[in-house]
């Protein structure tokens, strides 16, 4: 009995000090795999696959693919991406001009297409988009009420126009770019010899047809002109600019059904055009449907808060709606937003443009709308006397000026000598 006790407390003894050198060797165990973690960590995990640095093909390819959907933004950002691996691939530089132009960034364009004739004096590609690129700039400024910039702008769009009808007398567009630069310059005859050259070159290209539908329009041949854009259309279905064009020639003519259809047509092509917002929602202004007008001229706003175009005909429809307060304070706004884009209240005390006569009209009818609102003196008055600033002979300004006296039962004041 006392030797099975002994053997049992030898057994247990041995057990313990089992235990404890197992102990000790996690411990040392864990002690090293806390200090070594990361070493181990990069031994154990692979690292991660490195991702394929893409090409400058790919984001062409992809920039196509989204031209070819109408999303012109999308493509001109690829382009951009592909031009800063190849900086002097003078193809993505002439589309991107081309682009660049048609989304109104004119000086962009400009800049782009100067690239590429400095890389490729001898392209006529690159030659006629830099005549392209001056003429729409030029006319960009002129509508901005800058007539001294628009000028050598329209000089330099006339030589280097001339200078690839010399290098290639058989490509089309360089004689459709320089007729739509003669037609912003209104010489009727060089317009149209230019752009009859280009059509019977080659009738089916995209910007043949859209400068024939130009010079027609530029001419008040708006039935012409929009047949012309048709075909561009059908040249070019994606294109959301052709549609604009379109859409405001049937306007004109007041064909109403078809203004809509063209200009929904645009916002469908690309949900991110402002100026297609903008102009169907004054379409719907010009049919006195005002509530639809106002819908669609929210929805400009959304898709571009700095859109000025957008906020002056909204300011009108809320106007025409009554809504004199909301009327007021988008004028405001409308006036800041001409303003910061090209300095309007200095620039067309001398220029005129649609741009300056729009501004003339934000004043005359925010005066009008706080009017209504009984604030004459601080509001109305102010906004009357800008507007005579800037156009001192305004018959329709001083007409509205006088209703405002005759509503409020006010003395009409004698007019102060108008001072830029």
């Amino acid at each position: 009995m006392m030797n099975a006790m002994y053997y049992d407390r030898q057994r247990r003894r041995r057990s313990s000090l089992r235990r404890v050198v197992l102990l000790l060797i996690l411990i040392g165990v864990g002690i090293f795999i806390i200090a070594n973690q990361n070493e181990l960590r990069q031994q154990l995990i692979p690292p991660p696959t490195p991702t394929a640095t893409r090409t400058a093909r790919s984001y062409v390819v992809e920039a196509e693919a989204l031209q070819e959907a109408g999303n012109i933004d999308g493509a001109i950002n690829s382009y951009i991406q592909a031009i800063s691996l190849e900086p002097e691939n003078v193809d993505v530089l002439i589309t991107m001009a081309q682009l660049m132009a048609l989304d109104d960034r004119t000086e962009e364009a400009v800049q782009r297409a100067e690239q590429a004739v400095q890389l490729a004096p001898k392209n006529v590609k690159a030659q006629a988009v830099l005549t392209m690129a001056y003429d729409w700039h030029a006319s960009w400024l002129q509508q901005h009420g800058r007539d001294l910039e628009a000028k050598p702008n329209y000089d330099k769009a006339l030589t280097i126009g001339k200078t690839a009808v010399a290098l290639d007398p058989t490509y089309p567009e360089s004689y459709a770019y320089l007729a739509e630069t003669y037609a912003d310059l209104n010489d009727w005859e060089n317009a149209t010899d230019y752009v009859q050259q280009a059509v019977d070159l080659n009738p089916n290209r995209v910007d043949v047809q859209r400068a024939l539908g130009y010079v027609r329009e530029s001419q008040g041949n708006y039935s012409g002109a929009a047949e012309a854009y048709e075909k561009a259309i059908q040249l070019s279905p994606r294109l959301a600019y052709l549609y604009l064009a379109l859409g405001r020639n049937y306007r004109v003519l007041a064909d109403w059904p078809k203004a809509i259809e063209t200009f929904t047509k645009a916002t469908q092509i690309d949900p991110t055009f402002v100026t297609a917002y903008d102009e169907l929602g004054w379409t719907y202004y010009s049919m006195e449907d005002y509530k639809q007008a106002q819908k669609i001229l929210e929805k400009a706003i959304e898709v571009d808060p700095e859109s000025w175009s957008a906020r002056s005909h909204l300011a009108a429809t809320y106007f025409a709606r009554r809504n004199y307060e909301d009327s007021t304070v988008t004028y405001k706004k409308a006036i800041e937003l001409m303003n910061q884009a090209f300095d309007a209240d200095h620039y067309c005390v001398t220029a005129s443009s649609q741009s300056c006569n729009r501004l003339v009209v934000a004043y005359s009818t925010m005066g009008w709308a706080y009017c209504f609102l009984g604030q004459y003196q601080n509001e109305a008055l102010p906004a009357f006397r800008r507007a005579l600033i800037i156009r001192p002979d305004d018959a329709g300004v001083k007409e509205t000026m006088d209703l405002c006296h005759a509503v409020l039962g006010t003395p009409v004041p004698k007019t102060p000598t108008p001072r830029p």
